[in-house]
């Protein structure tokens, strides 16, 4: 009985707030931290859920990312490209300064779906060494425009080093999106 009152309780408080879904896609520069690697051109997409609750929102997220870096071996000099793809989802919470304005913050939780390494044409996949998962945090501000469109630029970095490949060597991206609410 009482988890039956407590469903009905929750359908109602989610029936009474405004929530819009929505799609965002767009494109991210990656890098990773005390290295004098280059940054990576990559892109990102998925959907969303914005629950609006007056000053401020809850937003959660799910997306497919393209992180990595570019640089060159210590050994050879040669180049390397380095591309980890991530599904991420952040829990983002908006601050809702002006009615077109935002800002916003919240933890992100990351997996790591595949690896390519490439060095001098040689391609590495293994993914035994990088940490499956990943947690860091999400920061940025976006701009509400006409007719459910938006944009957002964001920054993320993740708490937990890329493990024996690269340690004391986090990711961080810096993200630019475009996104429309469905409803």
């Amino acid at each position: 009985m009482r988890f039956f009152l407590m469903m009905l309780f929750t359908i109602g408080l989610i029936g009474f707030v405004q929530g819009q879904a929505g799609i965002r896609a767009g494109l991210s520069s990656s890098n990773i931290t005390n290295s004098n690697v280059n940054a990576r051109l990559g892109m990102h997409g998925g959907a969303y859920y914005r629950l609006e609750l007056g000053f401020f929102a809850i937003e959660p997220g799910i997306e497919f990312s393209q992180k990595g870096f570019r640089g060159n071996d210590r050994n050879t000099g040669k180049v390397i490209f380095e591309r980890l793809n991530y599904v991420d989802a952040p829990l983002l919470i908006r601050f809702n300064f002006f009615p077109e304005i935002n800002l916003f913050v919240g933890p992100q939780m990351s997996w790591l779906m595949s690896r390519k390494y490439e060095l001098d044409g040689v391609v590495d996949t293994n993914m035994e060494n990088i940490p499956q998962t990943e947690f860091g945090g999400v920061g940025g501000i976006g701009i509400h425009l006409p007719y459910g469109f938006n944009v957002q630029a964001s920054f993320g970095i993740a708490k937990n080093d890329l493990g024996d490949l690269y340690p004391n060597r986090e990711n961080k991206v810096f993200k630019l999106s475009i996104g429309f609410d469905l409803f």
